[in-house]
């Protein structure tokens, strides 16, 4: 295992929540950290005086800006030991109600980005695998990967799908010596859904008015380093006993849940109308 300050890292999403809070944390380690984000405003703000840390203004909904990533870590750095996959969008609704626009942010951003900037970080992961021992990748996911319910159908199919590729690759690479990992969380305290409405907060003062309720993102990015200094791959919920989301998917559990929550159309979309509203006005 490669010390951890000759260890660079890659963190999207570092301008705010929890990669904002993973920046910090693993910046803390003495690894290098590069990260990204669509802001540079946000960015800078953010990460602007921690050791150690690169920022760098990308899309990763872009093809091309997920390669100019990559090789900018290179290019700085001459190798890549890890990649915290971050960053995400969230939308709150019904299907229905949903602008196709968003529908494709939502895959482009949360599913197809990650698998495609872990396929560009691969080779120089399975590289580090192979000098120093390990590396890792570390998808952040969500309890609604496991229990899919309205209003966050989408978001939690984007989930789901990003827990699918992670065991899959877990089963291509856990052998020459690369963990991939899942954390999963319960809400979090972050700016995701005032994002995913088109109301990004330009500034911390403007973020406080527009932050979802929920955990300390600070509690979530302490178990990103726990992952990246794990002996094996690991899947964590946060809190632990978020956990327990799993039973959704399990037989009679799920039969309920499809009667129970189809019934509640109405209510949940004037719940999630007034949560959006309450963050994005």
């Amino acid at each position: 295992m490669p010390d951890r300050s000759s260890r660079v890292v890659l963190v999207t999403g570092g301008s705010a929540g929890i990669g904002r809070a993973a920046v910090a944390r693993v910046a803390e380690t003495g690894a290098r950290v590069v990260t990204c984000a669509r802001s540079g405003v946000r960015l800078a703000e953010a990460v602007g005086g921690l050791p150690g840390v690169t920022a760098v203004v990308a899309d990763l909904t872009r093809g091309e800006d997920r390669q100019r990533l990559v090789d900018r870590v290179l290019a700085d750095h001459g190798r890549l030991d890890a990649v915290v996959l971050n960053a995400g969008q969230g939308w709150a609704g019904l299907v229905e109600d949903m602008p196709g626009e968003r529908v494709e942010e939502l895959v482009a951003l949360n599913l197809t980005g990650a698998i495609d900037l872990t396929r560009l970080a691969l080779p120089h992961l399975l590289a580090a695998a192979r000098e120093h021992g390990r590396a890792d990748v570390v998808a952040l996911s969500s309890v609604a990967a496991w229990a899919r319910v309205p209003p966050l159908t989408v978001y939690s199919a984007t989930k789901a799908g990003l827990d699918g590729f992670v065991k899959g690759l877990r089963r291509e690479v856990t052998a020459r010596g690369v963990r991939v990992h899942t954390v999963n969380p319960f809400f979090v305290r972050t700016e995701w859904l005032a994002r995913g409405h088109g109301s990004p907060p330009v500034s911390d003062d403007d973020a406080r008015g527009r932050l979802s309720r929920g955990i300390d993102p600070d509690r979530v990015a302490a178990q990103v380093v726990s992952c990246l200094d794990a002996p094996r791959s690991r899947t964590v919920a946060v809190p632990r006993w978020a956990g327990a989301a799993r039973l959704g998917e399990v037989t009679p559990v799920n039969r309920v849940l499809d009667r129970v929550l189809s019934g509640q159309v109405s209510r949940i979309r004037a719940i999630a109308t007034r949560a959006v509203r309450k963050r994005t006005g």
